[in-house]
């Protein structure tokens, strides 16, 4: 019987170690295939091979004071070896750029630490062990103390810093030391007072006192230090000695310094016409418990001082200027993330309302000579900031830094006090850093010059591609299908569909657009699959019963085809609003630093803030990405669509600090990228909503696309930089026409021939009045009737100025004064918009208050 008991309890066991092992199991492999995020990153697994720097042989004047250290036909390379200074000259010109201002001893304004920012190419932000946040400029903490190696690479040259205090200080002693060796290899060997004074600074270790620890609080003192010190020196006691008793009592693996230290190489080459300058930061080392938060990497290359007339180029939006020595000194510094903000974060609060800057670039205008900076490697990590003089020194300046680790904050709650910690997350960013600065001289140098030059460069990397001849601009129309309400039945509440527009109905708006002569209409379906507009996960792809059947929504594509438009359904991939069978939070989203699942919500612009009442929804892992993707393609397949609109891919980028596996914005966009040129291959036509800059070569159709800039109180003009890059290459519209807040329709008429935008209205069959008490009752003004006339007679008006330079791009954009602007097409034709009151005349060539102009015929 007792053998009988034990066998059972033994079965009991194993029955239970078996299901505590099924249920490892199935906690462990929850969630959809991720893909090797490491895989997606470019690293630099070893620098390039140097050698002793050498002065070339310059037959030119040169630069007083520097070396010539790299050449091409275009541009000359010189470099100070004192100050670690470089400059660039422009052969064509004879224009210098310098890292830093040559007379910035002179600046009576900039105080001494604001003279080493202007001495210096690099600063270091970083976090010590309590979360306390540090900043080290290379002037400071090594070129001074000359902390720095430079060697010749092939067409320029690499400068390795070691930023910090690496002298070891206190850490010379042992923090722990058996007595038997404090007596054996000092004490024995030192004179009485000498053993005595060594003897006091160390105590009985708590726990063991066979060994002795250090007391910090008398030996960090200078004086006690210095004689400490030179006592373990006389003694004999060696770095052996020290490594030794470190790793035998635990305090680490050899002699080092705990002081923050980082060793950073900067590297420089010529290039095509332009200098690269790239940060290796896979070859980037940290000391102790200091993490390196963000790199600003020459911060005063090509700064202009208050004598000099021109601006500063910032992404914000379509684009803005910041003039040279505005006044402006009591705003705020112009700074924003490229990309925008990242959405992985878990503050309910967001600082700004603002347009995100979606393309990596920047640049200064300085007299007749311009740079222009792309930043090539880290964009999705990257923030550009600029500043003018007058402020904390004489120098207008602008440049780009890279955020290197995750960082959020922790609340802990500590009786009725809440003390916030700020948190960086382990891993950082092990791929390079990179931006190349092009020069322009005389006309050249002009917003137009470095948007023509971004654009040919583009196009020779085939990012662009030109459209086809031949047709007229599209009429972009949202169409909006389902949405959820809230229901109740006897009294009990639920959520069910309400059908806005059903299939039938917009094949019927669809061919009233067609008989009133809108031939290329662009259909983009939103909430057309089920659950609405917050579709469900996205490789659970079926249709929205409440709008109709499959064979309804073939027959819209069908009726949309045959009058020379397309169907775009909509579908997003990375924010995911519904936590069913096909998406599990705990392993398919991705983590804040702070660990926690990203779930958010939507933003409440009545309040600055998050809105919980809005609904929710979790931020997809980029690791789980491709999964998604090749599901929604297998089954999109049956419904035989030419086109999809992507709500997210190309216009949102997030992280995702999940500790086993850290995925950097970087490598999000890198996974993004490959899942765009898949949808792009598979599907004939792609539409983008916001379009960021990486978004461009598998984009057919960008929507929201920023038609102006935030206005920030320190930028002073706002210029289409965006479209005078893209247009010709790709088709483009702004906001929705009935839902913007400029409610004047003839403005933004005149906008959008400014601006060479396409007419986009947002349309639904069913009166706005039925989104009340949904979560989309922003929508209010999308009852298509309220607008049918007007947008017929927009599109038509619109069309019949921008069919003509369709194909054409945008060569010049010239502010003749206040309102007044002419855009110069590369066909020969100049579009005058006037969006004043008043009648005006430029160069002889009148336009009407209110009124456009066209001059020129197309070439």
């Amino acid at each position: 019987m007792k053998n009988r008991k034990m066998l059972v309890a033994v079965l009991a066991c194993a029955a239970a170690i078996l299901i505590l092992a099924g249920s490892a199991l199935f906690f462990t492999s929850r969630g959809v295939k991720a893909v090797e995020a490491s895989s997606y990153m470019e690293v630099t697994a070893e620098l390039e091979a140097g050698s002793e720097l050498t002065a070339l042989p310059d037959s030119s004047k040169g630069v007083p004071g520097m070396q010539l250290v790299a050449d091409d036909t275009e541009l000359s390379l010189y470099y100070n070896p004192e100050t670690t200074e470089v400059a660039v000259k422009d052969k064509r010109q004879g224009h210098i750029w310098y890292s830093n201002p040559v007379n910035r001893e002179e600046d009576a304004l900039a105080s001494g630490f604001e003279k080493e920012l202007l001495s210096s190419q690099l600063t270091v932000l970083f976090r010590d062990a309590v979360g306390t946040l540090e900043s080290y400029t290379n002037f400071a903490q090594s070129i001074s103390s000359k902390q720095f190696t430079a060697e010749s690479i092939k067409n320029g040259l690499r400068i390795v810093y070691t930023i910090g205090d690496t002298s070891i200080g206190i850490d010379a002693l042992p923090k722990y030391i058996s007595k038997t060796r404090m007596e054996e290899k000092v004490l024995s060997k030192l004179d009485k007072p000498t053993a005595k004074y060594v003897g006091l600074r160390y105590y009985p270790k708590e726990g063991d006192p066979e060994v002795l620890e250090r007391i910090d609080a008398q030996v960090s003192k200078p004086l006690v230090l210095s004689k400490m010190t030179a006592a373990f020196t006389k003694s004999g006691y060696s770095a052996e000695d020290l490594a030794f008793d470190n790793q035998e009592n635990g305090a680490g693996d050899g002699a080092g310094t705990t002081k923050p230290n980082f060793v950073v190489p900067l590297e420089y080459r010529l290039d095509g016409g332009s200098l690269v300058v790239s940060v290796p930061v896979n070859q980037v080392k940290e000391s102790g418990d200091y993490q390196i938060r963000s790199l600003e990497v020459l911060n005063m290359f090509g700064a202009a001082d208050q004598q000099t007339d021109g601006y500063m180029l910032v992404p914000d939006g379509s684009g803005s200027l910041i003039h040279l020595n505005n006044g402006k000194v009591k705003e705020e510094q112009y700074v924003q993330r490229v990309y925008g903000p990242d959405p992985n974060d878990n503050s309910y609060r967001r600082g700004q309302v603002s347009e995100n800057a979606r393309m990596p670039v920047f640049g200064l205008k300085a007299g007749d000579a311009a740079w222009f900076a792309v930043i090539e490697k880290g964009d999705a990590i990257a923030s550009i900031a600029a500043d003018i003089s007058g402020k904390k020194n004489s120098y207008n300046f602008i440049h780009s830094s890279y955020t290197l680790r995750g960082e959020d904050e922790l609340e802990l709650y500590t009786g009725s006090t809440i003390q916030e910690i700020q948190l960086l997350n382990e891993e950082i960013y092990k791929g390079d850093i990179q931006v190349r600065y092009s020069f322009l001289n005389n006309d050249e140098a002009s917003y137009s010059g470095m948007a023509e030059l971004y654009r040919n460069k583009l196009v020779t990397e085939k990012s662009l591609q030109s459209l086809e001849e031949g047709q007229g601009i599209p009429f972009y129309l949202d169409m909006l299908g389902a949405v959820d309400k809230q229901k109740s039945f006897l009294g009990v509440p639920y959520r069910s569909e309400v059908a806005m527009t059903s299939f039938e109905q917009a094949a019927q708006i669809a061919n009233q657009l067609k008989q009133d002569g809108i031939d290329r209409l662009l259909m983009r379906y939103t909430g057309w699959s089920s659950k609405g507009i917050n579709h469900a996960t996205p490789n659970k792809l079926k249709i929205e019963g409440v709008l109709g059947s499959k064979s309804d929504l073939l027959a819209l594509t069908e009726k949309l085809e045959q009058s020379g438009g397309t169907l775009f359904p909509d579908v997003a991939f990375q924010q995911i609003y519904h936590n069913d069978s096909s998406f599990t939070p705990s392993s398919d989203a991705s983590r804040f630093v702070t660990r926690e699942e990203a779930e958010l919500y939507p933003y409440n612009r009545a309040y600055n803030g998050m809105d919980m009442t809005l609904g929710s929804y979790y931020l997809l892992s980029p690791a789980k990405l491709p999964y998604y993707v090749d599901e929604f393609m297998n089954k999109y397949k049956s419904f035989e669509m030419r086109g999809v609109s992507l709500r997210d891919l190309g216009n949102v980028l997030s992280s995702d600090f999940r500790v086993s596996r850290v995925i950097q914005r970087e490598t999000a966009k890198q996974i993004v990228e490959e899942q765009l040129s898949k949808l792009d291959q598979n599907i004939d036509q792609t539409m983008i909503t916001g379009g960021n800059a990486y978004a461009w070569p598998y984009s057919d159709h960008l929507i929201h696309v920023p038609t102006s800039s935030s206005g920030f109180l320190l930028t002073d003009e706002e210029i289409p930089f965006y479209e005078m890059v893209v247009h010709g290459f790709i088709n483009y519209a702004g906001t929705p026409v009935n839902l913007s807040d400029e409610q004047d329709l003839k403005q933004q008429m005149l906008r959008s021939i400014e601006l060479g935008a396409a007419p986009y209205f947002s349309w639904s069959y069913e009166p706005s009045s039925k989104l009340k008490f949904t979560h989309f009752d922003s929508k209010h003004a999308t009852y298509y009737k309220d607008w049918y006339d007007q947008a017929v007679s927009m599109y038509k008006e619109v069309n019949k100025v921008l069919s003509p330079v369709q194909n054409a791009q945008i060569v010049n954009h010239i502010r003749h004064q206040e309102g007044v602007v002419e855009v110069q097409y590369s066909n020969g034709i100049s579009i005058y918009v006037n969006h004043t009151d008043k009648d005006v005349t430029v160069h002889g060539f009148a336009i009407g208050a209110g009124q456009y102009g066209i001059e020129g015929e197309q070439s």
